[in-house]
Order: structure tokens, then sequence, then C-alpha cells
């Protein structure tokens, strides 16, 4: 089953006089519980690309769909709706609000969407138990790391349970060792939770914890291959277990 369906997919900018056309007929499929990375220099249009599927930008020509719906046939509110429940977004800038602690920043969008604190407790509790940070949940974010600041954008993304998750250079911001250990984080997040994820991405080694690899150079597909030279997956990753990796609903 395809989670996403890309077809002849075209971006244009027009500048004054001058039109740039950033991706150039685009076909792809990513299917259910994919980890597909899309892979190439700085300007070739997979930012453009990642925004388009996330329908955070609209196409000059060509369609997306998400579980066969093309995204220009809905609505802004459905739109909205979408993108604060079934997809997450993980950006190299983890956003974060300094006042808050990391409880209430992976709470913030439900506080948003009108939950009541009873109802998303436990949620809050199974993600940080995911990310591994449960004994840091009061501190803020000028009191983390890095890789802890991400780990916390990770949360966020995951509290409303997406089916999708999208990444913008999520290691960005990061030195390789921890920038390993969060690419790591998201294997398990694909492998265990079963959740599709597309990231976009310059590192080779980024790209390769994923299951496909897809180039682009000057806005049009390069090459697409199965990835399988990854290194093992930990059986474990900071004491969560598969069991404690099992999200449940929330309510409103």
């Amino acid at each position: 089953m395809n989670a996403i369906t890309i077809k002849n997919l075209n971006k244009s900018f027009v500048n004054g006089r001058e039109t740039a056309h950033v991706l150039k007929n685009i076909n792809l499929n990513v299917e259910k519980g994919e980890f597909v990375s899309i892979m190439g220099p700085s300007g070739c249009g997979k930012s453009t690309l990642l925004y388009l599927l996330g329908g955070l930008d609209k196409p000059t020509s060509g369609s997306v769909s998400l579980y066969g719906t093309d995204l220009s046939t809905m609505k802004e509110k459905e739109l909205c709706d979408m993108r604060s429940e079934k997809i997450g977004f993980v950006f190299q800038f983890y956003n974060l609000v300094p006042n808050l602690n990391v409880e209430d920043n992976i709470a913030l969008p439900l506080m948003i969407a009108g939950k009541k604190r009873s109802s998303y407790k436990k949620r809050i509790d199974e993600v940080l138990e995911i990310i591994g940070m449960s004994d840091k949940r009061k501190l803020t974010p000028r009191e983390l790391s890095g890789g802890q600041q991400q780990r916390v954008a990770i949360a966020r993304a995951l509290v409303f349970d997406p089916d999708i998750i999208f990444l913008d250079e999520p290691i960005g911001n990061l030195d390789s060792k921890t920038g390993m250990k969060i690419m790591e984080l998201f294997r398990e997040i694909n492998r265990k939770l079963g959740k599709t994820i597309v990231q976009v991405t310059h590192s080779e080694e980024s790209a390769r914890y994923g299951t496909k690899l897809v180039r682009v150079l000057d806005g049009q597909i390069e090459s697409i291959e199965e990835v399988s030279e990854i290194s093992p997956l930990p059986d474990t990753h900071r004491g969560a277990t598969a069991a404690k990796l099992i999200p449940a609903g929330i309510t409103a």
C-alpha cells in the first residue's frame, strides 16, 4: 500500500521575468512503513519536495497523494487537520519554546488542539520513554544538549501518533556521534512503531539508515536504490523496549 504517491510533480518559482524550475517531473511511490531518504546537494530541490509532500506548499503541476487522497483536493482546514494529526515534522532547528519544560514542549500541539491535560498524560509518558528522557521532563531547553533538544522535537512530532514523519536535515546541527544516535532512534521508530519516514539529507551516512535512497540532482530524480548497507539495529535504545514503543490513542 502506498502511503505517498507522487505523479509528474513540478514546482517553479517566478522572480520578476525569470522562472526557476526547482522540481521537474518527479514520480515516486513511498510504501507504508518505508524509510525513504531523499539525498542531494544544497539547492537540488529536496527540501521543496518535502514541503510539497507535507502539504506546506502547492505544486505548479502534478500531484501528491497521501493514502490515495490528492492534497490539491483538500480544503485548507482539512490540510491543517492532516498536518497536525496524521503527519509529523522534525526540522534541523529544534523550534522548542525556551520557557517551557520538556513535558510542556511535547504537549504543546495537544494544548493548541484543545486536549484536556488528563487525556494525554499517559501519552506524554510514552513518548518520553521512546526518546529516553523520562528523567528530564521538567528541564527547559537551555538545560539540554543539542541531541536532547532534538529528541524532544521528535517526541513532539510523535505525540499525535502520526502515520508519516517528515525529516528535514534532522541532524544538521549535531556532531557526528550525536547525529548517528538520533538516526538510530529514527530507525527504531520506523521498525518498531511501523512509521513511514521520509527524510531529506545531504549526508550519505544519514541516508543509509533508511530502507530506500532517492538521489536528486538539479530538481530531478537521478536514481532510486534499495539500501542494505546499514549497521545492526540495537535491541534496546536507552531502556526503551518494543512493548513500551506501542502507542496509545488520545481522547479529547
